[in-house]
Formats: C-alpha cells, sequence, structure tokens
C-alpha cells in the first residue's frame, strides 16, 4: 500500500488526499420507526465527499472488515445499501447498514477506520480516522433512550406554524436533541439543535403537505483527522414519524394610528411586523385558518390590494372583483397578489366555517371575521358604522 500510495501522489500531481476527499461521516444509530415495535433497527452510515477523480472506495473497519462503495448509484446486498451521487461536482458515497441483531455492529465497531481512495487512473491513497471520543481512545457513549415524541402524533394531521413536543430526556449519555423535518421531496426543511433538557422546539411554518420528522438523542463530534480531513462523528437514538400539515394559521393585526386591520398567512411577514413595527401594528394572533397552497381541489385564491389612497388592505376570492379591481380601478388598488386560499362559497366542505366582510364607509376600509361574536356585535351595535357584506369565503376555526 506504500509504494501505490506514492506512485497515486505522483500521478495526481503531488496532491494531498485532502484535494480529493473533502468531508466525512461515521454514525451508528438506533432507528425506531413504528410505535407498535418496541425493538430499534440498528443502522451504521458510512459517508464521504470527494471529487470526481475517485472511481470507488474501499474502507477497513477496526475489526478489520472490509467493504467497498461502487460507482453504482445504488447497490444492494442484504443487510447493506450503497449510493453513490452528485451534486455541483462534487461525489457523494454512502454505504448503509441496517440490521435486526445489535451484534451485526459489531463488525463495525469502535477505534481507527481507514478509507481507500481507488482513482479513475488506477492508483490509490489512504487516509484513517478514530471512531472515538477525540484525543482518548474512548467510545463515544450509546444513547439507549428511545425518543417519544408527543406532538405531532405519529401520522397525524396539524396546523402551521408547527411547534414539536417529546419526553424529556433521561439518559445522561446524551449531549444533544436534534430535530430534522424532510419534506415529500426529501429535502431537509428542519435542522435544528436543542438542550437536552428542551422537552419542545420553536415554532416552525411549513407548507401543507407531508413529512418526517427525524428525533435524535445523539453524540456528536466535529473533528479533523491528520490529514486535514473534516469528520462528523456520532451515534443517536433516533425517533423517524411522519404527520401531515393541512392547514396554516392567518393572523390579524390592528394599527392604532391608522385604524385599519391586516390579515396574512406569511410567517416572515407576521414576525417582520412584530419585530420592527410593534408601534404600528398591534398583533391580534392568528383568527382563522387556510392555506398557503391549493392543497386540494376545490381551493380557490384570495387576492390582496392595497390603496395607498385609504391606506387600508382589500382581500377578494372573486375573480370578478379582482378583474374589476385591476381593470377599472388599478389607479387606486395595486394588486400584491394571493395572500392565501380558501373555498368559495359552495365549494366548502361541510365542517369548514364562513369568514364574513364588512365595509367601514368612514375610512373606506373593509373588515373581516369569523368570529361568531364579532359578527353579532358589528350588525346588533356598530351597523351605523359597518356595513355588513356578507360571505367573504370558508376557512377552519
Amino acid at each position: 500500500m506504500g509504494l501505490l500510495l506514492i506512485l497515486g501522489l505522483s500521478r495526481t500531481g503531488g496532491a494531498a488526499v485532502s484535494d480529493h476527499l473533502f468531508w466525512g461521516q461515521i454514525a451508528q444509530a438506533r432507528i425506531y420507526d413504528d410505535p407498535d415495535v418496541a425493538a430499534p433497527l440498528y443502522l451504521f452510515l458510512l459517508q464521504v465527499e470527494t471529487d470526481a477523480s475517485v472511481a470507488y472506495l474501499e474502507f477497513v473497519t477496526p475489526g478489520g472488515f472490509v467493504d467497498v462503495i461502487s460507482s453504482d448509484e445504488y447497490t444492494a446486498s442484504g443487510d447493506i445499501e450503497t449510493y453513490h451521487w452528485t451534486y455541483d461536482s462534487t461525489h457523494v458515497w454512502e454505504y448503509w447498514g441496517y440490521f435486526d441483531d445489535p451484534g451485526s455492529l459489531d463488525f463495525y465497531n469502535n477505534g481507527l477506520y481507514v478509507i481507500i481512495l481507488h482513482y479513475l487512473n488506477g492508483f490509490t491513497q489512504q487516509t484513517a480516522v478514530v471512531y472515538g471520543i477525540p484525543g482518548t481512545i474512548s467510545p463515544i457513549p450509546t444513547p439507549t433512550q428511545r425518543p417519544v415524541l408527543l406532538w405531532p402524533r405519529y401520522d397525524g394531521a396539524v396546523a402551521s406554524p408547527v411547534s414539536f413536543e417529546w419526553e424529556p430526556v433521561a439518559d445522561p449519555s446524551v449531549a444533544d436533541v436534534y430535530l430534522n423535518v424532510v419534506d415529500a421531496d426529501a429535502t431537509y426543511v428542519i435542522a435544528d439543535v436543542y438542550d437536552p433538557r428542551t422537552t419542545d422546539s420553536d415554532f416552525y411554518g411549513l407548507t401543507e403537505g407531508t413529512y418526517d420528522i427525524e428525533l435524535m438523542f445523539e453524540n456528536f463530534y466535529a473533528i479533523t483527522n491528520a490529514d486535514g480531513i473534516p469528520f462528523d462523528l456520532l451515534k443517536t437514538s433516533t425517533l423517524l414519524q411522519p404527520f401531515e400539515v393541512v392547514a396554516s394559521s392567518v393572523y390579524r393585526f390592528w394599527s392604532p394610528v391608522t385604524g385599519r386591520h391586516f390579515y396574512t398567512l406569511d410567517e416572515n411577514e407576521k414576525d417582520k411586523l412584530i419585530n420592527n413595527y410593534s408601534r404600528f401594528w398591534t398583533f391580534e394572533g392568528p383568527v382563522f385558518y387556510a392555506w398557503s397552497t391549493e392543497y386540494s381541489a376545490d381551493l380557490a385564491p384570495v387576492y390582496r390590494f392595497w390603496s395607498n389612497t385609504s391606506g387600508s388592505h382589500f382581500y377578494t376570492i372573486s375573480e370578478s372583483e379582482k378583474n374589476k379591481l385591476l381593470n377599472n380601478y388599478s389607479y387606486a388598488w395595486t394588486y400584491e397578489g394571493v395572500a392565501f386560499y380558501a373555498y368559495p362559497p359552495g365549494a366548502q366542505p361541510s365542517d369548514a366555517s364562513p369568514v364574513y366582510r364588512f365595509w367601514n364607509a368612514s375610512d373606506n376600509s373593509h373588515f373581516y371575521t369569523m368570529d361568531a361574536g364579532e359578527v353579532n356585535k358589528l350588525i346588533t351595535q356598530f351597523s351605523h358604522i359597518y356595513r355588513f357584506e356578507g360571505l367573504a369565503y370558508y376557512a377552519y376555526e
């Protein structure tokens, strides 16, 4: 191997192995993906990223077990799967072992791993990394507590924004709680780390759709080996759980400066008003649930307009009303696009609730509410100010 290593260096222009291998990861995990199954699935993962000069990889475990990651996009043999894929000009090589028997992880174990790069020119280079607590000969502690997610429930339906709740960490070996959420396209939309004393997450705005949660009780170390290559070393106890976002909160603000109301489903817009414009806008909270996408066939866009003259926003689900403003009143109303989606009258599900519209003639502004108490109060006590215009659209309480 020493002669091959020297020849490999000469054929690659004296390049170091770190010029070809950019990053690596070694992980062992207990995976829980079924609430009705007590026993976990045991996982070993080796992943590295290289340039395009590598033909295939070999690795040697601390116990002397040798295996290969080929250049094929996917291979499967028994409990082992390998993947080879690219993003931009980077090649990703993955080796996954899934085992029912925890003893199968003895093939991989703790200690020195050697990764051998086989180049397209026929030569090789290698690098080594110790899978253990950095600077010691001690293995990384293995988390043993099964994570339990309290909210959302397994395969449950929730509204955005979503906060996740889990049972407290009792395992003293756990250093961090990792929360990942993956969408239907296998894209990570949330990747956060929490203190092990934490039992709930921040709120996250998610569009309607199906997702998978990865809740990990984890011990993680980021190290750089002797060749200058960064490696992530970790052991986890991981819960995998599906859920669905079926609707999103619509928030209401009131301006004490102008007396106008403003409605938004956009989490960034909401946060901007709260954080930067609280002197102009008072946050009144969520008032109903609608949709950020056309999640079902019966939904229709609710359009938003802005009037610089009246200093107010106008929302309509009516295509004819929208077109009338665009064609005849564009000098008074600026079209701002789709605010959210809702059900037009006549297309609503049986459990949807009406959102009503009122017009204030004194300042040429509109007010929208689903609250029956607000509707009754405006009709019976403030009809001299607010004219009832009827049903605007349907949404959910």
